[in-house]
């Protein structure tokens, strides 16, 4: 792969931003669980580019960064420093020292008392003729944790709460054993929280970390799931480009459209008199203005695609994107 520097970044931060000790699996007919819920042009159309003809750029890299390092901080404060921390917090050394960071079967089955917390552990099962693996970030009390560094308005809209519950049921999937609660917590760090925001927006969070549990789908549900999208894999993996389905509005992360009113319509490049969630109020403030003006649709933004491995083999985003 060819790596760019489009952007200038500093030397400190490119050599952080390339570094990368994620334990990638690279076996035959190996799909992981985060790569499977992705849209089909999405799981279909990188693997069609070699590695020598792929570019990116370092600034490309910022979010994994920010990501494997928040799990990487997370997973070490666990292993090296929960014992203090759990003191700090008023648990009774009966309990602290009880637990233990990702006991063995043989552990667990030896003593009954022990607290287990799993981190960063990797299951593989065999379906449809591949091995679905994944990786969770944490489990304790039986149930799956995952931490997510995101907007504030994740939290607000609540868009990926689907795409969450779909990712706690195929790490419960995965393991049985250790996954035993019927929901996922969500840990949120938000990056761009407001306090003025908190104290106005009774639906906005209330502090800069939270939680969320969301229900897990049935296991059956689950596999059904998951030998579909196996199904629908098969079926276009080797389909030209535009002839693949394209992705939903909800695949795309497609923000809501927006309905600008205009007072004059022979200046409609500028800022919008007022802007409508519905087309339904643009008309009828225009309505109580006489009639005048003129009210312009814009079409949501696809988020996704800023962030799709496909972007340069995909035809569909050439629709949004020029």
């Amino acid at each position: 792969m060819k790596i760019t520097n489009e952007s200038g970044i500093n030397l400190a931060l490119a050599v952080w931003l390339l570094h990368d000790e994620y334990d990638y699996v690279n076996q035959p007919n190996y799909i992981s669980a985060t790569r499977l819920m992705k849209p089909l042009r999405q799981l279909v159309l990188p693997q069609r580019t070699p590695p020598e003809e792929q570019t990116a750029d370092v600034a490309d890299y910022t979010s994994r960064a920010l990501g494997h390092s928040l799990h990487d901080s997370i997973e070490k404060a666990w292993k090296k420093g929960y014992k203090r921390s759990l003191t700090l917090l008023g648990y009774p050394d009966t309990v602290i020292d009880r637990v233990r960071i990702n006991p063995s079967t043989e552990e667990m089955q030896a003593d009954d008392s022990i607290v287990p917390i799993y981190l960063e552990q990797r299951a593989f099962r065999s379906l449809g003729g591949y091995t679905i693996g994944g990786k969770f970030d944490m489990v304790a009390e039986g149930i799956v944790h995952d931490n997510k560094s995101t907007s504030a308005y994740t939290w607000v809209y609540g868009g990926r709460d689907e795409e969450h519950q779909l990712q706690g049921s195929i790490y419960r999937w995965l393991n049985p054993d250790k996954i035993t609660a019927d929901f996922i917590r969500i840990c949120y760090i938000f990056t761009d929280w407001q306090k003025a925001s908190a104290k106005t927006n009774p639906n906005y969070p209330q502090s800069r970390v939270a939680t969320k549990d969301i229900p897990l789908l049935s296991v059956e549900e689950t596999e059904k799931w998951l030998l579909a999208k196996i199904a629908l894999y098969n079926q276009y993996r080797d389909t030209p480009e535009n002839q693949l389905p394209e992705c939903t509005d909800e695949e795309l992360w497609r923000s809501e459209p927006q309905y600008k009113y205009y007072s004059d319509p022979t200046k409609t490049t500028g800022r919008s008199t007022k802007n409508f969630d519905s087309m339904a109020d643009a008309r009828m403030f225009q309505a109580e203005k006489g009639g005048k003006g003129v009210i312009l649709t814009i079409q949501g933004e696809p988020k996704r695609c800023g962030y799709c491995e496909a972007f340069n083999n995909c035809t569909q985003k050439d629709k949004y994107i020029s």
